[in-house]
């Protein structure tokens, strides 16, 4: 879903300041270089800049891109793509060809190999390019950027287009990397954390996913134990459970559990994770004031997914054509505010001796109460439960 949308869906990244005088201008220099064109006769997929409002604009013009403090912008990738039945049936054809011109003689592997590829290549040339965006915000005053793609295609592309032109590179803002460079972690906590889950590493994202793990089910306690209210700025934020969550066994992403918000909800997910199991993904219902708001986080804590924000006004007019990106901007922030302070909250705990000897004491306490149905079975549990 586009960030713009009733239901967005977004990969966040932290992104360096960079090194100019004029970042503006820079911003203007750097998207035109890297402005969108058509895929020559041939190339099988073009990438580039393109305008927010319309992707199949890639002029910039009258420096649209800028809005307020935010850089705006669409990323376009165009492929050619070939249904794989399509070249079958061509091959298949091209193969009875050389049949007929060969005394009925099959092609070698060699000869196949040569008649797939031509016919890969003569379909290729024909076939028109599939269009694709996804909307990119950029906010250069707190370092921050989302992306409205959760594809790994897309993310590749666009950071390596990104990387190429601005010379920048963006850190994706999954678990470890949003407590490093999205929060205010003390010295000690930044080597705590590091301690637990080197950034170094290749498989980092993999490697530290159990933080994510903890921080959804800490969530839970912190909403039924712990009131869920927490401040965000200069506002209190409420957190509830939403109505999905998923459970897995660490290690085993087969075998998950789904729970929706039906009689047992809560029940199930209980019994799940006294049986082992873990918070995989969890939708939340913010408050931030008056403002309501709905998302889904996973254990990566990269996206967030599916945020409704409140309703906006259909239309702000020609003399605030801004007008309604601004306040989509300024929900995305509170939200951003609110998901910062749940974090830090987490990591206060998690980052200190106190959360061997009195949070996972409180935490298994929690788990083993049941809610009410079939607490005969939590001491049974106990012994898999994840904390």
């Amino acid at each position: 879903m586009a960030i713009s949308s009733s239901s967005s869906t977004f990969t966040r990244f932290f992104v360096p300041e960079p090194q100019t005088e004029d970042f503006w201008s820079l911003t203007d220099e750097k998207l035109r270089g890297g402005a969108f064109s058509e895929p020559d006769e041939g190339q099988t997929q073009a990438v580039g800049f393109a305008n927010w409002d319309d992707f199949f604009d890639s002029g910039f013009s009258y420096g649209s891109y800028r809005k307020g403090e935010y850089v705006a912008f669409n990323f376009r990738l165009d492929q050619r793509k070939v249904p794989s039945i399509v070249v079958k049936q061509y091959v298949r054809q091209a193969v009875q060809k050389f049949r007929q011109e060969n005394n009925d003689k099959w092609p070698s592997r060699s000869e196949r190999q040569e008649i797939q590829e031509n016919m890969q290549n003569f379909l290729l040339e024909r076939a028109l390019p599939q269009p694709s965006a996804a909307e990119t915000v950029w906010n250069p005053v707190r370092n921050w950027l989302i992306f409205g793609s959760t594809s790994g295609k897309m993310l590749d592309s666009f950071l390596e287009h990104f990387e190429k032109y601005f010379r920048l590179f963006p850190v994706p803002l999954y678990h470890v990397q949003w407590a490093l460079n999205g929060l205010a972690l003390s010295p000690r906590q930044k080597d705590v954390l590091s301690s637990m889950v080197s950034v170094k590493s290749p498989t980092a994202m993999s490697e530290g996913r159990f933080l994510g793990f903890d921080f959804l089910t800490w969530i839970w306690y912190f909403i039924e134990k712990l009131g869920g209210s927490i401040q965000a700025g200069d506002k209190v934020a409420n957190i509830h459970l939403g109505e999905r969550m998923v459970l897995v066994l660490p290690g085993d992403g087969k075998e998950r559990v789904i729970c929706t918000s039906q009689a047992n909800f809560l029940h199930e997910a209980r019994t799940a994770l006294r049986q082992g199991k873990v918070v995989d993904e969890l939708q939340l219902f913010l408050m931030v004031g008056e403002n309501e708001y709905l998302l889904t986080l996973d254990s990566a804590l990269w996206a967030v997914k599916g945020l409704k924000t409140p309703k906006q006004l259909p239309d702000y007019g020609s003399e605030d054509p801004d007008g309604k990106f601004l306040e989509k901007m300024f929900f995305i922030e509170e939200v951003f505010a609110a998901l910062d302070s749940l974090y830090a909250r987490f990591l206060a705990d998690r980052l200190t001796p106190a959360w061997e000897t009195d949070s996972l004491v409180q935490l298994k306490s929690w788990i083993a109460e049941g809610d009410g149905q079939d607490t005969a079975d939590a001491e049974t549990d106990k012994a898999s439960a994840p904390f």
